[in-house]
């Protein structure tokens, strides 16, 4: 179900503005040169439904908003980005090494390897803060990576690399994130097209496919209490909404599916039209009031 804001409702407004500075407080590391990479056109699965922007008149196509679809997975990916970004992380931390090439099942290593590193951080005393990370391979085909969004307090880069020695989990590699943007979100999952709305990928030899294979069907991994909103962790579809929601707070959007041949129909109607636009809005902020 799509997430929409209400149409300049003070409820909703009210809702999304504690995390209004805290969705843009991202930044990007360098990536990879990207590459173009086919996708379709629209979601093979689709019914012969459409969704409207009731606000604008826009008309979209349905979609099955399956990950183990070629054109939904980057919109996921999106989706996934704008909630990590509104959990507002602080620190970017690479584990250079937490699953071997030959690996058959990188996932399961690479969530021993980092749960064993967080035990090893909790041993020592040291808080780490909610991590949220996606698995990569490496260019080299010399094993997997990960690169991990942390929220809390600093890590030293010594007690992090001790940790990382017990689990054999390669060097790490810490950096503040310092620029302003979604951008360090779209990154992390830039493996599953979230970076430019899912029109590339992330490398020659890599594609979102193989990506959502090595991360065991996963668009990303996090711990307990990464996405939270006031101090209280969320569900991540509760987080997407309302990232969502916020996004769009200063542009009103109200999305409903309908047939197509109704299209026509109900947009000709003003005041049809009127009422589903305050029924989405309602039902919305029925649910970001639930969140709060």
């Amino acid at each position: 179900m799509r997430c929409c804001p209400s149409q300049g409702g003070p409820t909703v407004r009210q809702a999304a503005d504690d995390g209004r500075e805290r969705v843009r407080s991202a930044s990007l590391a360098s990536t990879d040169q990207m590459v173009t990479n086919e996708r379709p056109e629209s979601c093979p699965r689709a019914s012969d439904r459409v969704v409207v922007e009731l606000v604008s008149g826009q008309v979209f196509p349905d979609r099955c908003r399956s990950s183990q679809c070629a054109y939904c997975l980057p919109l996921n990916a999106r989706r996934r980005s704008l909630a990590i970004t509104m959990a507002a992380p602080t620190r970017m931390i690479r584990l250079s090494l937490v699953s071997n090439s030959d690996d058959e099942s990188p996932a399961k290593t690479a969530l021993i390897r980092i749960k064993r590193i967080r035990q090893a951080l909790k041993r020592m005393a040291v808080p780490m803060g909610e991590w949220c990370y996606t698995i990569e391979k490496n260019p080299k085909d010399t094993g997997y990576h990960a690169h991990c969004l942390q929220t809390g307090p600093y890590i030293p880069q010594d007690r992090l690399q001790e940790a990382c020695e017990r689990a054999k989990a390669g060097i790490p590699y810490i950096n503040a994130i310092k620029r302003k943007g979604v951008w360090t979100s779209r990154y992390g999952l830039k493996g599953f097209g979230a970076d430019g709305y899912g029109l590339k990928t992330f490398r020659a030899n890599g594609s979102p496919t193989e990506a959502l294979r090595i991360n065991n069907g996963r668009l990303e991994h996090h711990t307990r209490g990464f996405y939270s909103f006031d101090g209280e962790p969320l569900p991540v579809r509760d987080m997407e909404r309302l990232a969502i929601a916020e996004m769009n707070a200063n542009n009103p959007k109200a999305f409903i599916g309908m047939r197509g041949e109704d299209v026509q129909r109900v947009m000709g109607d003003i005041g049809l039209r009127h009422r589903l636009i305050l029924d989405v809005n309602r039902r919305l902020a029925d649910k970001l009031r639930a969140l709060r």
